[in-house]
């Protein structure tokens, strides 16, 4: 279900930006889907209830809201300018980014091993890129910058958890999975509403008549609520997968996950793909599995720098 919604979420995205151009309200109209989702699913299966705000709830939020803002805005963006695949395709380089920023900004050092499995992973993405750079500048950029958005997020997010399991388990200000996604996906609307009405929202409010459309209302709201319900419903199987399952099962699941969906977006929208692209594809994937293959060295690494970085914040407090 997890890689079905994934697929579906992305693909819909794209169906969307072909006959709606304003990406930044599709990004909006996302944020507001999961959080009525949330809300709606607590209200109806009635478990731990959807926690009132705190200033530390709304401290820890707010700058995992912010990078969902700009990651989620360039990816809304490369969708609708690029292939699906392609952007997921791009997208696969967050290993290469995350090895990157441990390397020098945390100074982890890592064996031969994992920088060779970043070969043919790089190699590949640019193999698939290779044909559409020259046309599709801003839809490749915006795919770069999405996917390194997202790098610096899961950074900050395993931080913050890590943090958060040394505070144990009795911390109130604490957030069950449906509560991390109301508040994020809540947070992240609200923030977004000034650039919103700045790029989008005064054409609707204002000047309504010059929005164009290639679709009919009703069809078009249609694509938005299933965009917005699989969009949700991927957030919520990802974290059910991964409450069920260790972290190297979910970070091999992971892996799939991200070939079902080239694939998927591939056949759906009839794409033809050249050799070269073909090839860069299949170097991609060779890279993920080789990287996976590194992955124990790497946790480690990260947990190292996650520790150090807790350590120097106590010394700061005791100081």
């Amino acid at each position: 279900m997890w890689y079905v919604c994934s697929s579906l979420s992305s693909n819909t995205a794209k169906q969307i930006m072909n006959i709606f151009k304003y990406p930044v309200t599709l990004t909006f109209v996302q944020f507001l889907m999961v959080s009525c989702w949330c809300a709606l699913m607590e209200r109806v299966f009635k478990s731990s209830g959807i926690k009132r705000p705190t200033k530390a709830i709304i401290q820890t939020i707010v700058p995992l809201s912010s990078f969902m803002i700009v990651g989620h805005v360039f990816s809304s963006i490369s969708i609708s300018r690029i292939p699906v695949s392609l952007v997921h395709t791009i997208k696969a380089l967050a290993p290469l980014f995350t090895v990157l920023f441990y390397r020098f900004i945390f100074n982890v050092h890592y064996s031969s091993q994992v920088y060779t499995a970043l070969i043919p992973l790089t190699m590949g993405v640019i193999l698939a890129c290779s044909f559409t750079f020259s046309n599709n500048l801003i839809g490749l950029g915006c795919a770069f910058c999405s996917c390194l958005v997202f790098v610096m997020q899961n950074i900050f997010n395993k931080k913050l958890l890590f943090k958060e399991s040394k505070m144990g388990e009795h911390n109130p200000n604490k957030l069950d999975k449906m509560n991390m996604m109301f508040y994020s996906g809540f947070i992240a609307f609200v923030l977004m509403i000034p650039m919103w009405l700045y790029y989008d929202g005064y054409l609707f409010l204002i000047y309504r008549e010059s929005v164009q459309l290639d679709v009919s209302k009703t069809r078009l709201l249609v694509y938005f609520l299933l965009n917005g319900t699989t969009h949700f419903a991927q957030s919520w199987f990802a974290f059910t997968t991964l409450g069920m399952s260790s972290p190297v099962t979910y970070s091999i699941a992971s892996l799939v996950k991200r070939i079902f969906v080239i694939v998927m977006s591939i056949i759906w929208f009839g794409q033809q793909v050249s050799f070269s692209q073909t090839l860069g594809i299949a170097l991609t994937f060779i890279g993920l599995w080789m990287y996976q293959k590194a992955k124990r060295e790497i946790d480690q690494g990260e947990t190292k720098a996650n520790e150090n970085s807790l350590q120097c914040c106590t010394n700061r407090l005791v100081l």
